[in-house]
């Protein structure tokens, strides 16, 4: 049996790599269909170079920014975009700095025979042995509001900015009502606001976590945006949550009782350590891990912070070298 993939490509830097990895994706495999959604709030990327490395670049691209509801914007337009355009079987997520570390025609071959709908590290919300004790509350029972920059942070006194960090954990922990939440990366502070109705009540629909690392039967695609058209009460409560996108769509899957889901992403990723905001990237002293790995793709990488490690699974995987 053989099925048609989608490789969606969600990026926003290193138009380079972004084009080493479409066509790697297209020399391992001839027959799918790839597609890149880039940020264009970043450096532009050439639709005629993705066309000859293989690819399509996804028309009226979303601006995007990490822990925002604009991430979820970003997947939903990509999946409505391949549903209307394209045949496919399988839905594919990858970032710009995702590389294949096995062969695609196994990882199709073990898509056309799986039962499954959907593989994506899924799991409750509230298991504190996945989330700390008290993180999907802070993410998900608020509605946050972006607070304003302050220009002049870099001429506060070190001994008071070294005290913020301090006086809003108390600020939190003294009431319930309101909380602030730092973002990281560089990013503004929200504010949010209890909220004591939510979509998510524990009986008829419960509360779910993942990421965005996933693997989606088209069944899987059509129940996400069956349940966003029909229910926009859902998607206005998660518009105001924090880092909604690694809630919105977990919880959809979660309680969609036709659908069979495998908690694995079929991915290696490196954790530097900790409740990361971020995947760490890699570089030779994670070869290793690589080639013991069952994976078929892995993150992150970085070509111009070690060239030679893509360079050394290109040979593995009997990929052309990069110019």
């Amino acid at each position: 049996m053989t099925i048609k993939c989608v490789y969606a490509i969600f990026s926003h830097v290193n138009p380079a790599q972004v084009l080493r990895l479409v066509a790697a994706l297209r020399a391992l495999s001839p027959q799918a269909h790839i597609v890149v959604h880039h940020d264009p709030a970043h450096e532009a990327l050439d639709p005629a170079r993705v066309r000859q490395a293989g690819g399509v670049l996804i028309p009226d691209p979303v601006p995007g920014e990490w822990g925002d509801w604009s991430q979820v914007l970003q997947h939903l337009h990509v999946m409505r975009w391949c549903v209307g355009n394209l045949e496919f079987d399988w839905f594919i997520t990858l970032t710009g700095q995702s590389y294949p570390i096995g062969r695609l025609d196994e990882l199709e071959r073990f898509l056309a025979s799986s039962p499954a709908d959907a593989y994506l590290i899924n799991f409750d919300a509230y298991d504190p042995a996945v989330w700390p004790r008290g993180e999907a509350a802070k993410r998900y029972h608020y509605r946050y509001f972006k607070l304003p920059k302050f220009r002049y942070w870099h001429r506060v006194p070190a001994i008071v900015r070294d005290r913020i960090p301090a006086a809003i954990r108390a600020f939190n922990r003294i009431q319930p009502v309101l909380r602030l939440f730092p973002y990281p990366k560089g990013l503004p502070t929200r504010l949010g606001i209890l909220c004591p109705r939510r979509p998510f009540n524990g009986t008829d629909m419960k509360l779910g976590g993942g990421n965005q690392n996933t693997n989606y039967r088209r069944s899987a695609i059509e129940a996400i945006l069956d349940h966003v058209d029909s229910h926009p009460a859902y998607c206005a409560y998660f518009r105001r949550t924090a880092l909604p996108d690694e809630a919105f769509f977990a919880t959809i899957l979660r309680n969609s009782p036709a659908l069979h889901i495998v908690d694995d992403s079929l991915r290696y990723i490196y954790w530097p350590g900790g409740h990361s905001a971020s995947g760490g990237v890699m570089d030779l002293r994670h070869l290793p891990e690589l080639e013991a790995s069952s994976a078929y793709f892995a993150l992150k990488f970085d070509q111009n912070a070690s060239p030679e490690l893509l360079d050394h699974i290109d040979h593995k995987l009997g990929l052309r070298p990069a110019d």
